[in-house]
């Protein structure tokens, strides 16, 4: 979603504009009532304070009622204007006499100020006020404004009050429309998603922090919704495991009881059948064997602390693949197999496990050999490059069914639906896949036409930080 900006220059706009409101309200009560109280001050009277461009219109009602007057100089200080009783004759001053006036201190009768002005017409003059000593030492009794203009005096406070505590409020539910409103968003989504609910999103419009924080927030549902999604997959896959299991070992058992029992009851009447069931109860015993022990390796393998056995070394890949292939040679040559390698003559040398890699790899033979019918033929090809080492395993059997290629490397998923005994325990490639993954490797199926390729590749540079 777009942000508005950034939640500091919001806040700033927002008071500014609140404290622009306060402003322009109080400037209108002055402007309807605090403008008639005229020139009173309870300050004493100044003549900056009561000077005018117009000076016949000046107010001086209270200076003169007081015993005081003004004059009106020009730049030369000649008096050419009086309002009131003056009590000298001066017509002129000079600049010291103005000096000595304004600072007579506790001597003179009068207290004078002088402010200077421009006159209607611009020229430059002088305004000076005197008012009796008595008068002036108290100028809030002088200058006492009538009890009509202090009772138009507190109703403009009470107005300005008024109008304060609507502008206030109505600047509250503005704000609480842009901070609360997504703030109470993000509250209810929180209490949806403690309930388990992973697919609630945020989608509102705000300042930057809010929206950032509304990305973050739907980053996670989308985590923790993918998370509880794989979760899902996991514990369906180990219910399906559990059946699996159920299921390949209920049907070995079942046969090793009823041959049992068979020869219990005297029923293998002769040698050759008694043989014929003791080797059928030795086939299924060492079926639930290897089984078990797939289980109990897939176990370790999977678990995030296995302890590996052995250690990681340096290791010629090349080589060890040739000595895999030659210790399964017989039984290709038996099935009628084409084995044939393409392995590089220098040595390909990288660090791993010896026993788990080989474990893998020949997992991936017997994978080929046990579900391939005969005359298949079955290449293995070592390539190497600058960063990883790439060992393909392909052959040109009956290949792998669509319906299985995204769960293959699952427990127990076989090349055969019907889930009949056929000698494997649907654990060899899950035990290859994570084999190759200690190595910070990866194992996959390659989509190709016409042949099923199983591509293991290790990567040099993470093959170095192995133990």
């Amino acid at each position: 979603m777009k942000s508005k900006g950034r939640l500091f220059h919001s806040l700033v706009k927002s008071y500014l504009f609140f404290a622009l409101t306060l402003g322009i309200i109080y400037i209108l009560v002055q402007l309807f009532s605090g403008g008639l109280s005229g020139g009173y001050s309870d300050d004493p009277v100044d003549a900056s304070q009561i000077v005018k461009s117009d000076y016949t219109s000046i107010n001086s009602t209270a200076i003169e009622e007081s015993g005081g007057w003004i004059e009106i100089l020009d730049n030369q200080r000649k008096v050419i204007y009086v309002r009131g009783n003056k009590q000298d004759e001066r017509t002129r001053y000079s600049s010291e006499e103005l000096m000595s006036m304004l600072y007579s201190g506790q001597k003179g009768a009068f207290l004078y100020s002088i402010a200077p002005f421009k006159s209607s017409q611009g020229t430059s003059l002088f305004c000076l006020v005197a008012i009796p000593r008595e008068h002036g030492q108290s100028e809030l009794k002088l200058l006492e404004p009538p009890q009509s203009i202090n009772l138009t005096l507190t109703s403009g406070f009470y107005g300005i009050l008024l109008l304060s505590v609507i502008s206030a409020y109505f600047y509250s539910r503005w704000t609480s429309s842009r901070l609360t409103i997504p703030l109470e968003q993000i509250s209810a989504a929180i209490k949806h998603m403690r309930e388990g609910n992973y697919d609630q999103r945020l989608a509102f419009r705000s300042n930057e922090e809010l929206t950032t924080i509304q990305e973050c927030f739907n980053d996670m549902a989308e985590h923790l919704q993918e998370t509880e999604q794989s979760n899902q997959i996991l514990k369906d896959s180990k219910q399906r495991m559990l059946l699996d299991i159920s299921h390949d070992l209920k049907t070995p058992i079942t046969t090793i009881q009823g041959y049992a029992s068979a020869l219990l009851l005297g029923l293998a009447d002769n040698e050759e059948k008694r043989l014929k069931y003791l080797n059928l109860i030795y086939t299924k015993a060492n079926l639930m064997t290897d089984l078990i022990e797939d289980l109990f390796e897939l176990s370790k393998l999977d678990t995030a602390d296995y302890p590996l056995s052995g250690e990681f070394r340096d290791t010629d890949l090349g080589e060890l693949v040739r000595e895999i292939a030659a210790e399964n040679y017989d039984q290709f040559e038996q099935k009628h197999f084409n084995l044939s390698l393409s392995i590089p003559a220098e040595e390909i040398v990288i660090r791993l496990h010896p026993t788990l890699m080989s474990r893998a790899i020949s997992n991936l033979l017997m994978n080929a050999l046990k579900y391939n019918p005969e005359g298949t033929s079955v290449d293995i090809e070592l390539v190497q490059s600058k960063d990883e080492i790439s060992l393909n395993i392909s052959d040109n059997g009956i290949g792998i069914p669509e319906s299985i290629r995204d769960t293959l490397f699952d427990p127990f998923v076989r090349g055969n639906a019907a889930r009949t005994s056929d000698g494997g325990t649907g654990l060899g490639l899950s035990i290859a896949k994570k084999a190759v993954e200690l190595h910070g490797g990866e194992l996959q199926l390659l989509n190709t036409a016409g042949r099923t390729i199983f591509q293991i590749k290790l990567f040099k540079g993470r093959a170095k930080l192995l133990n």
